[in-house]
């Protein structure tokens, strides 16, 4: 077990103490009241638009026992039984809390970063792992500063964490990777998804290579066939994974369908759903997996066996129809790639798509390159949805059977009408909440 107390915040992490035990074990920690988890740990952080600090009533009356805030306007007689601490930056005081419990942890720590298939590599090397450790993994995508935090802050008895780490700005991850301190490292690859917030696509690479900061080269994996990670380390002794190159990896028999196969080294016959480009998610858990000594038997059942997560090239079946659910996030690539899939099944195939979001002033051209590639595909039925996807449909418009709607309400007694006997993709950005036209599609059949 690794315990931390009230006293650790107040001697590790600059809090000052209103009430309470020094001595009550801080657990189970949240930063939304209204997700108050009980005998929890709550963290009132500020925010873009409130200060979580306000709300530490909400939480105290839900039934969490430890409240970090930045104020309190209370009367403390009122909670004589519970913990208040003060801090001048709550969130601050979280990850210096975070950085100290992961000095208490002494085995691996894997980190993934990547402009895309950071979540999807994350699940498959937990799920490996899962045959022999005990895995603590990033919940969903809980990736930023305020994510990883929660991740380490939840460590119990596990003998391995496994870290997705994002970032959408500058400076981020300096600061995750001083809390996570990883032993393993990935990048899965450098885009222009989530370029908002940059400059330019080196301003990203930049950024993202600092997770190699506490990583010894031989611990450092990366994609060879992503042209800036292999410019970046052409002369750096790290773990590389490519298709093509053959020194670190022998990839055999790619066939790719609706389902992909190949073989991988002494492992033949892996079968993922996905397209080609699915197949790195794989070689990086593969890596991770032989350097922790997982058995080539156990690796391909893990594989083979690895359903998509929620909303990522999830299969539902509808009566005679196939729906695609890739909504949780969207960049050029993964359209792309979605796009190949859907082109692979005999069905009538409908494409609805939205919004990819926090492309900043790339947002038009970006918009523009998927709308030329839409035209040139085999896609039967398009619905675009959103300010940006106006652009895809003016490009688009004289295709047969192409609608625009400004947003996924709209659309649905229109989509709706369109099933029977089709594959449906659903694919934008996860601020386009094309999750609730999912829901909707599923429960009203």
């Amino acid at each position: 077990m690794y315990d931390i107390f009230v006293k650790d915040l107040i001697d590790k992490c600059d809090c000052k103490i209103l009430t309470g035990n020094i001595d009550t074990k801080v657990e189970n920690c949240f930063v939304d009241s209204k997700k108050t988890i009980l005998n929890g740990t709550f963290f009132g952080i500020m925010g873009s638009n409130t200060d979580g600090s306000l709300y530490y009533k909400e939480a105290f009356e839900k039934g969490c026992k430890v409240c970090v805030l930045s104020k309190f306007d209370g009367n403390i007689d009122d909670y004589c039984d519970k913990c208040i601490l003060i801090s001048n930056n709550v969130l601050l005081s979280m990850q210096k809390l975070a950085e100290y419990k992961r000095s208490l942890f002494k085995n691996e720590v894997i980190a993934i970063t990547g402009s895309i298939g950071k979540t999807t590599t994350k699940e498959i090397i937990s799920s490996i792992l899962s045959r022999m450790f005990n895995v603590l993994k990033t919940n969903s995508n809980e990736n930023s500063q305020v994510g990883v935090c929660l991740t380490i802050l939840r460590l119990k008895d596990e003998d391995i964490m496994v870290i997705e780490m994002g970032i959408s700005k500058v400076g981020e991850m300096q600061i995750i990777t001083d809390i996570v301190k990883p032993t393993i490292a990935i990048i899965t690859n450098i885009s222009e998804s989530h370029i908002g917030n940059f400059n330019t696509i080196y301003d990203i690479l930049n950024e993202k290579v600092k997770i190699r900061k506490y990583v010894k080269n031989n611990r450092l994996i990366i994609n060879n066939d992503n042209k800036y990670l292999n410019k970046y380390f052409k002369h750096k002794k790290v773990i590389k994974y490519s298709l093509h190159n053959k020194k670190s990896l022998i990839i055999k028999n790619i066939k790719v369908g609706v389902k992909t196969t190949f073989d991988l080294n002494n492992i033949s016959n892996i079968s993922i759903y996905g397209t080609k480009s699915y197949i790195y998610n794989y070689l990086a858990a593969y890596l991770v997996s032989k350097l922790l000594n997982v058995s080539d038997d156990d690796i391909k059942d893990c594989i083979n066996n690895f359903k998509n997560i929620n909303h990522r090239l999830q299969i539902i079946k509808l009566d005679d129809n196939i729906i695609i659910d890739d909504c949780y996030n969207a960049s050029f690539e993964s359209v792309k790639e979605a796009i190949n899939l859907l082109d692979k099944y005999d069905k009538k195939k409908v494409l609805i798509l939205a919004d990819i979001l926090e492309l900043g002033k790339k947002s038009e051209k970006i918009h523009k390159k998927i709308g030329k590639l839409i035209k040139k595909s085999n896609i039967n039925y398009l619905v675009l949805i959103g300010k940006y996807s106006k652009i895809i449909y003016e490009i688009n418009k004289k295709k047969k059977c192409s609608v625009y709607f400004p947003n996924e309400y709209a659309s649905r007694g229109y989509i709706k009408k369109l099933l029977g006997n089709k594959v449906i993709l659903i694919k934008g950005s996860n601020g386009m909440n094309l999750i609730n036209l999912v829901n909707y599609l599923v429960n009203t059949n």
